[in-house]
């Protein structure tokens, strides 16, 4: 079973005055295993200068931590995801008691609303740069339910028609049952990931390593085959049913309390 990868997201932003544009270049990957659960992200984040006729001025990078703690869960997010403050509608949609899946269920209409609200405030020049762009936004999220591993994932996709652009979500993804194929879920870019998906033996590869080594490997391959979009260092979370615990990460990404699931 090949790693489910959605598409290759690539969101340009056009605005109507000179502004700083954080795009969504990002590689996060999602593997489980009988039980553990694992995330990793990369740390780039690049920052777009344009000016009012939309030319662009130039670009800057910045160190980022990709993965963000909700209640409950784990999640990342690769598009606009700083424009929306996409974390603060996930943490608050989080709050409560409810299973990881309803409370996505719960989320992911008001990530819907939030994308087509931002959609609204762009000019028409910026919203003929998105109509041909399959995919606005894409979310990944993490935990143990049950005592199961479990990984979600779920892409915003832009549906064009006469008169204005709109943002819907698409299914939602699970991989979690015991006898479920599925291991791993990929966002952002995926190019490296995919054509290694395709070799002889890379399943294999990916079923006799950790869920933390595979997690890692497929990463680096989108950072060795984008560095212009995807950069060290990688950040990489492990969540097992006594908990969540830094495998690896930067000083940008918060500690955890450990508790259990």
């Amino acid at each position: 079973m090949r790693p489910t990868v959605y598409p290759k997201l690539i969101v340009l932003l056009y605005l109507v005055f000179s502004a700083s544009v954080t795009h969504g270049q990002t590689s996060i990957v999602a593997a489980r295993g009988p039980n553990e659960v694992v995330i990793g992200a990369d740390s780039k984040r690049k920052i777009s200068e344009f000016e009012p006729t939309g030319r662009l001025v130039g670009v800057t990078s910045t160190l980022a931590c990709k993965i963000q703690k909700a209640n409950g869960f784990y999640f990342g997010c690769s598009g606009p995801c700083g424009e929306l403050d996409v974390t603060s509608i996930i943490v608050r949609a989080s709050r409560g008691p409810a299973s990881i899946q309803r409370k996505v269920e719960v989320l992911v209409p008001l990530v819907e609303d939030a994308l087509n609200n931002f959609l609204q405030n762009k000019s028409p020049n910026a919203l003929r740069l998105y109509v041909n762009k399959p995919t606005a936004l894409q979310l990944l999220f993490v935990g143990i339910q049950d005592r199961v591993p479990l990984i979600l994932g779920v892409d915003f996709h832009y549906r064009k028609s006469d008169s204005n652009v709109l943002v819907q979500a698409g299914e939602i993804r699970t991989c979690g049952a015991t006898s479920d194929a599925c291991t791993h879920l990929v966002i952002g870019r995926t190019d490296a990931i995919s054509n290694f998906s395709k070799q002889k033996g890379s399943m294999d590869y990916l079923a006799r390593v950790k869920p933390v080594v595979g997690v890692e490997r497929l990463i680096q391959m989108e950072i060795d085959d984008e560095p212009d979009d995807v950069g060290p260092p990688i950040d990489i979370l492990r969540i097992t049913k006594r908990g969540a615990q830094w495998v690896r990460r930067k000083r940008q990404c918060t500690e955890v309390t450990t508790t259990r699931h």
